[in-house]
């Protein structure tokens, strides 16, 4: 997956995801309203985009579009993670860890979770 998106589009995908079902646009633009007051017809340009991007499907139904995700958000943010570590970090997990220990941006008690979770992959994969 190779679709790249904008901030905003991202907000729309957020926003898709959630619903959980095929959307239409007013339904989306409805939600979207406590964060942006965006028109209908800039609604529609996030959505035709993210549609040629590969990212929704269009089903017509009547008069009305229905907007339902091709990928999902998991498959989405593990594709973006992936290229993140391989563009700032050449691949490396270690050293992106070690980044954001020495940046400060590990909260306490972060590293131990962290270390607690890799423990619990490595038993998970025995047996």
């Amino acid at each position: 997956m190779n679709a790249k998106l904008s901030a905003a589009e991202l907000e729309v995908m957020r926003h898709v995801w959630a619903a959980g079902e095929p959307v239409t646009c007013e339904a989306l633009r409805a939600s979207l309203a406590g964060e942006r007051e965006w028109k209908t017809t800039t609604v529609l340009t996030f959505l035709s985009r993210l549609a040629d991007k590969g990212m929704l499907t269009v089903t017509k139904r009547g008069r009305a579009n229905l907007y339902a995700p091709a990928v999902t958000r998991g498959q989405y943010e593990g594709s973006e993670t992936a290229q993140f570590l391989e563009e700032m970090h050449g691949g490396n997990v270690k050293r992106m860890v070690a980044s954001l220990c020495e940046a400060g941006r590990l909260a306490p008690g972060e590293l131990e979770e962290l270390q607690a979770w890799l423990e619990e992959q490595r038993g998970g994969g025995r047996g």
